[in-house]
């Protein structure tokens, strides 16, 4: 059995090497969180203050406190915003490396039970000559999990290491940017739904992809359709985000891997709801639109036909 843990050691590595993907207690996203919360705060007591002040005072000086203000609350808000996405990258980074650890410990198990059920023939030249290849598989399928995880990982990175990057807060007066309509509170881009509510994207590209997928309600359902002629259900998809410069997989139970998973509370207008063979737009309160018989908007849902439900991801 020496030889075979010998065979066995390079997956063991990696196991160690990788660790386990679960956040202490007191973890980076919870800290996060906690401080949205504080800054949350910090705004109201702001703007409670800023009206009183205005109150009464009159002039110049008041509205340069006033703009003040109102650039700090924007300011703020940004660094919410990009601490809750930054909160929901490391729970999905941490998810992503429990996922990896866990398929590398079933490998090493399963290479175990292999070698177990050899018996005393695995002592032999023979057996050691038919439990080479089983090891040299489940090495490659561990190096093959590994690097699916760095990948993603190094995708989280770079999406992280853009958050900040922000142009600097309009002043008050400004003009807007063409097409785009800031929320009363100033996280995101509004899109106004065919049943008259207004929803608002976390930014141009989701509200242009959202615009264009609901451009197409009434477009037939087409197996394997990609073209306003007829859409299957990611085909529906990867053509809205196209509208809006961006490209998503083929296939649906694909699409989820060109973005970040968020959970149900914090979706926005542009996310996908993802299941096994099926993908659908969340457009914002609570509605779907997707490819159907024939594309049309839908309450948001996690159940589809039976099959397993991926969940909710935001494209990049």
């Amino acid at each position: 059995m020496i030889t075979v843990d010998i065979l066995i050691a390079p997956l063991r590595i990696l196991v160690t090497a990788l660790g386990t993907g679960v956040l202490p207690a007191e973890n980076p996203a919870t800290m996060i969180r906690s401080a949205s919360t504080d800054l949350d705060e910090v705004r109201r007591t702001s703007a409670a203050a800023t009206s009183a002040v205005q109150n009464e005072w009159r002039g110049i000086g008041s509205g340069g406190a006033a703009a003040a203000a109102d650039r700090t609350a924007r300011t703020s808000t940004t660094v919410d915003d990009d601490g809750q996405q930054i909160a929901t990258l490391v729970e999905t980074a941490s998810a992503r490396i429990e996922l990896a650890a866990r398929q590398l410990r079933e490998l090493v198990d399963s290479f175990e039970r292999a070698a177990t059920a050899m018996g005393p023939a695995l002592s032999t030249p023979a057996g050691l000559a038919a439990i080479v290849p089983v090891a040299v598989d489940h090495v490659q399928r561990g190096l093959s999990i590994v690097s699916r995880a760095q990948t993603d990982l190094a995708d989280d990175t770079r999406t992280m290491s853009e958050l900040g990057r922000h142009e600097a807060p309009a002043e008050a007066g400004s003009q807007p940017v063409a097409n785009t309509a800031s929320s009363p509170t100033g996280k995101g881009v509004a899109v106004t739904l065919p049943d008259g509510s207004v929803a608002y994207a976390p930014n141009e590209r989701a509200a242009a992809a959202v615009r264009a997928a609901l451009s197409q309600q009434g477009v037939p359902y087409v197996w394997g359709g990609t073209t306003p002629d007829g859409f299957d259900c990611s085909g529906f998809t990867q053509w809205a985000y196209r509208q809006a410069g961006v490209e998503l997989p083929r296939l649906a139970q694909e699409q989820d891997t060109a973005g970040m998973a968020v959970t149900q509370d914090q979706l926005m207008p542009g996310d996908l709801a993802v299941w096994d063979g099926h993908v659908a737009m969340y457009i914002g309160n609570d509605q779907l639109v997707e490819a159907g018989d024939p594309v049309g908007v839908s309450p948001l849902r996690t159940t589809n036909a039976g099959q397993g439900f991926q969940g909710f991801f935001r494209p990049k």
